[in-house]
């Protein structure tokens, strides 16, 4: 594997993380998770803390749940510390519906049937503000049950897609 290259899902592993059909072990299944077309093979082994990443990466890609796409660009490193919901990331969700279908997805995918809970919490939001408060919870809940890097990436992806505020 080269350590510069960005990989990216492919067809396939977007459906293992949408569907849970093909079976991958938990850390598998973290490392398919964290792969997001974005970062290299050494930015993922940062994010994951796991002495194996290479050997993980090497069979999601032998597997052809991932594929590679081209040479690592340079990214800010994602920070353990939460960030603020309304801060400026780019794209916004057109609508509260929208980021708490998106919340209720990203949730689900990363912690599966455990987060019915918190899922349930951010489609009873009935503003920005009310999400905004059922987000951070399945943050620190993320935190405290998954990992603070997994939170972190929880908190990066659902900034980009919430709403502003009104």
């Amino acid at each position: 594997m080269q350590k510069n290259l960005v990989y990216h899902k492919s067809a396939k592993g977007t459906e293992a993380i949408s569907t849970r059909q093909h079976g991958l072990t938990p850390k598998l299944r973290s490392m398919l998770i964290l792969v997001d077309g974005k970062r290299s093979l050494e930015d993922l082994a940062k994010l994951s803390q796991l002495n194996d990443t290479e050997q993980l990466l090497g069979h999601l890609l032998d597997q052809g749940f991932i594929e590679p796409g081209a040479a690592a660009v340079p990214i800010a490193p994602v920070s353990s510390a939460p960030a603020p919901l309304a801060a400026a990331t780019g794209q916004r969700a057109t609508s509260l519906t929208e980021a708490q279908r998106f919340a209720v997805r990203r949730l689900t995918d990363v912690m599966g049937p455990n987060a019915e809970e918190l899922c349930l919490r951010i489609e009873a939001a009935r503003n920005v503000h009310d999400l905004q408060v059922a987000v951070a919870r399945a943050e620190g809940t993320l935190r405290q049950f998954v990992n603070s890097h997994t939170a972190a990436q929880f908190m990066a992806d659902i900034q980009a897609h919430m709403p502003a505020a009104s």
